[in-house]
């Protein structure tokens, strides 16, 4: 099958963003962030339906802990405030980090953020690693 303009353009404008420094995303069609730099260039260039976190994304060359997924939460977040329109196909939000309080941390500001109207129509998800092998989502 051939694409065509409207198919290639539905693909660009709606991707599924997974941010693991680590983990292989799940099947399907996902964009890859291993770092805040990635993700903040995946959220500047994409209109997102879903997006994944992680929240440890390890450390630099010298043992120094990088920007993690809360750090991209905040970055979420602010670009929601900045540009809103380009997060109203944005669904679903997964939590699928195996560090409970950096997960809370992350629920926390997600929906601190929601209680003030700013991504308010997006819904959590929680997805502990140990029980949920990322290979087994099924996500549409």
């Amino acid at each position: 099958m051939r694409s065509t303009p409207r198919m290639a353009n539905a693909l660009a404008i709606n991707p599924k963003i997974f941010l693991d420094d680590e983990r292989a995303p799940p099947p399907g069609n996902w964009l890859v962030a291993r770092d805040a730099t990635q993700f903040c260039a995946l959220l500047r260039n994409h209109e997102p339906t879903i997006i994944s976190f992680d929240h440890d994304l390890g450390c630099d060359e010298v043992g120094v802990e990088i920007p993690g997924g809360q750090h991209c939460m905040h970055l979420l977040i602010d670009a929601a405030i900045d540009r809103p329109k380009a997060f109203d196909h944005l669904k679903l939000v997964i939590l699928h980090s195996a560090n409970p309080v950096g997960r809370a941390n992350m629920r926390g500001l997600l929906q601190s953020a929601q209680r003030h109207g700013i991504l308010s129509s997006v819904r959590l998800v929680e997805l502990p690693v140990t029980s949920h092998p990322l290979t087994t989502w099924r996500i549409a």
